[in-house]
């Protein structure tokens, strides 16, 4: 496969997203003879969107790699800005996208509602009628027993809470098996496919709305509130527990204490984290450093924290269990549920 001339402005623009550690990354450089950097663990390498380039069959490809929105390193906030830009740029330049790979690893036993929002983010980038270019490519087959792999495959196609939808507006599902020809054979799809613009590159070129205002800022949007209220509750809760155990004196109070005070610093980190993320998302289009917390989130921490000192106060300690919540799509057995 010869390289393409990066300049060339008639190349096929194949996008391949999905979750940290799917082999997106390794994908590419399966097709491309590329060497981009492919993390070893599933802390991500791919911090920002990269290209590799190449010749299929005559027809010159461009494969965009970008990072997953379970980033180690970057907020959902951040890798949405990222993919919103490149995509605004390169539609503004008259590209358009011949499709989208979303890669989900067949090995996992488990689909959280990380994974599951994270595509739920994927589907509004794309919008309804640009599913008929998406390919939903499972991989890490050689690291389960077929007939398990091809039962979490059906309820993956079939199941509402998965891919399902995606399915039903015309994307499809296909298997990656670790082999050369299996890559090339994941690229034929799009030979048939016009170029299509996605949903929120028509938002942000055509309408001219802010990235916030888009339907996958709202999805994000709507996320990080669900959370905000979800450790809200957790921390009312961790209120209560506090006062009850306010009226005890025991000899375990002082260990009491540690583990609250560990509880407590860990979720004021969720809540500062929750909180940075949502400015940057509000502030996308020019996010000031230094910004203070908003209003709500310093008081929030002002109860809890009145509520600790309290405590110290008394001498007595509350043992906090902090639970994430969130549900998750698990195996039991074989089948994929909630």
């Amino acid at each position: 496969m010869a390289r393409e001339s990066k300049t060339d402005g008639k190349a096929k623009l194949i996008a391949v997203t999905g979750p940290t550690g799917a082999g997106k990354t390794t994908f590419i450089n399966a097709v491309c003879g590329s060497h981009l950097r492919v993390g070893t663990s599933l802390q991500s390498c791919t911090d920002k969107v990269q290209t590799a380039y190449c010749n299929i069959n005559g027809e010159n490809i461009t494969l965009i790699d970008t990072p997953g929105f379970d980033d180690t390193y970057k907020s959902q906030a951040d890798i949405l800005k990222d993919i919103a830009d490149f995509l605004e740029q390169t539609y503004e330049r008259g590209r358009k996208l011949s499709g989208v790979i979303y890669m989900h690893r067949i090995s996992d036993y488990r689909v959280g509602g990380i994974a599951r929002e994270n595509f739920r983010l994927f589907s509004k980038i794309c919008g309804e009628g640009a599913m008929k270019n998406v390919v939903i490519v499972t991989t890490m087959w050689e690291d389960v027993a077929e007939e398990v792999g091809a039962q979490r495959e059906t309820e993956l196609r079939s199941k509402p809470l998965f891919f399902k939808d995606a399915v039903d507006h015309g994307a499809r599902m296909q298997r990656l098996l670790n082999t050369p020809q299996s890559a090339l054979d994941t690229m034929s799809p799009f030979f048939e496919y016009a170029p299509k613009v996605l949903h929120m590159q028509y938002e942000l070129v055509d309408l001219r709305k802010l990235l916030p205002h888009t339907d996958a800022g709202t999805e994000l949007k709507t996320e990080l509130e669900r959370q905000t209220e979800q450790h809200k509750q957790e921390l009312q809760e961790l209120q209560v527990e506090m006062s009850e155990t306010a009226a005890r004196k025991d000899a375990a109070h002082r260990e009491e204490m540690e583990d609250l005070r560990t509880a407590f610093a860990e979720m004021q980190k969720k809540m500062e984290k929750l909180d940075k993320e949502m400015q940057k998302l509000t502030n996308s289009t020019q996010t000031p450093r230094g910004r203070p917390q908003s209003r709500g989130f310093r008081e929030i921490l002002r109860k809890a924290s009145h509520s600790l000192f309290r405590g110290r106060v008394d001498n007595r300690e509350a043992v906090v269990f902090v639970r994430e919540r969130g549900g998750a799509g698990c195996l039991s057995g074989d089948n994929l549920e909630i």
